[in-house]
């Protein structure tokens, strides 16, 4: 084990008082299962969360990248009735230049490897 994401504190990775160990940003405020089942969002409303958290963290990375972790759940999002929402802000996000489309395993190989 080399990375966990069970600290929601950053937007940026880091890494942790244990010799080899980094934290990746995971964030249960996107989380599709809090949203839609325990905050009732709608479609629309996950929608337009997505693109704000989005839009300030895009602002926040022309001085340093940031992570934006879109925690999903097919049973959750794969929904018939809310998979276009997630389309739609996927989008959105990929529409705008210089960004990283990944997993957190890249994410933490990356933070990791030496500097070039």
């Amino acid at each position: 084990m080399t990375y966990l994401l069970d600290w929601t504190n950053d937007d940026r990775p880091y890494r942790l008082n244990v010799p080899g160990m980094l934290s990746v940003p995971y964030s249960l405020e996107l989380n599709d299962l809090c949203l839609f089942t325990m905050n009732g969002f709608t479609g629309p409303e996950f929608l337009q969360a997505v693109k704000d958290q989005f839009d300030q963290l895009y602002a926040d990375s022309s001085e340093s990248g940031r992570v934006m972790a879109l925690a999903l759940h097919p049973f959750v999002t794969g929904q018939a009735f809310r998979a276009r929402y997630l389309d739609q802000a996927l989008d959105y996000i990929a529409g705008h230049p210089g960004v990283w489309l990944t997993t957190s395993d890249e994410i933490a190989r990356h933070y990791a490897a030496p500097p070039a």
